[in-house]
């Protein structure tokens, strides 16, 4: 059964999907549209938004539910990405679902129209004592406690695959009032990232020149 990710050439809420299939080895096509061609054919798919998943004949939207799919099919190293273990597979929701509250303030700060406001939210939330360096203290903590470097249990899971894809950017430059140090302080989401970077496959498919220059920090 074929496999498409529509989304824009960027990573955003699609690279955890994109790589969850290439760490399983599942052949899928990796599409890319334009601002302009997203506004003409968004109303085609309306409600849903990017990323879209098309698997056969069927589009699917919800970029968390896209993932879960994806790491259901992809083993790596003949282990599923998400646990058939019902219990195991709670922990690797708990963890990915706290993307979303990690993530709140920053979602938030986009609906902002005075940029300088948004800019200093941003800084603060990601400043010690905010409610993103909370997030971050807390998840470098767990990481500290495991004694695999993975997130959870002790083999590749979806929860580091997400954790990789998502914490990783909010060090590219690219939200304006987030520092690129903002990482800086949290040394176990670090060794975890440079422990995900240097699997193989993970090394080979973020090989060569970067499609965009935020592909840089997954290198």
């Amino acid at each position: 059964m074929s496999i498409k990710i529509v989304y824009f050439p960027m990573p955003g809420r699609a690279e955890p999907t994109r790589l969850a299939l290439t760490l399983g080895g599942v052949s899928f096509e990796d599409e890319h549209l334009t601002g302009e061609q997203w506004g003409k054919m968004k109303s085609e798919v309306s409600p849903k938004q990017l990323p879209l998943l098309h698997v056969g004949e069927r589009v699917f939207g919800q970029s968390y539910a896209q993932l879960r799919y994806a790491s259901k099919i992809s083993k790596f190293e003949g282990r599923p990405l998400y646990p058939t273990d019902p219990l195991l597979a709670l922990e690797v929701d708990e963890f990915a679902d706290m993307m979303t509250d990690l993530f709140a303030p920053i979602a938030a700060s986009f609906k902002m129209t005075d940029t300088a406001e948004r800019d200093a939210l941003r800084a603060k939330s990601v400043a010690e004592g905010g409610d993103v360096h909370k997030w971050l203290s807390f998840i470098d903590t767990q990481l500290g406690k495991s004694k695999s470097g993975f997130a959870v249990g002790d083999y590749l899971t979806m929860a580091d695959v997400i954790a990789f894809c998502f914490i990783q950017p909010l060090r590219a430059g690219l939200l304006d009032g987030v520092p690129t140090t903002c990482l800086d302080g949290f040394k176990n989401i670090q060794a975890h990232r440079d422990m995900i970077a240097n699997i193989p496959i993970v090394k080979a498919y973020y090989a060569g020149e970067p499609k965009t220059p935020v592909y840089k920090i997954y290198q």
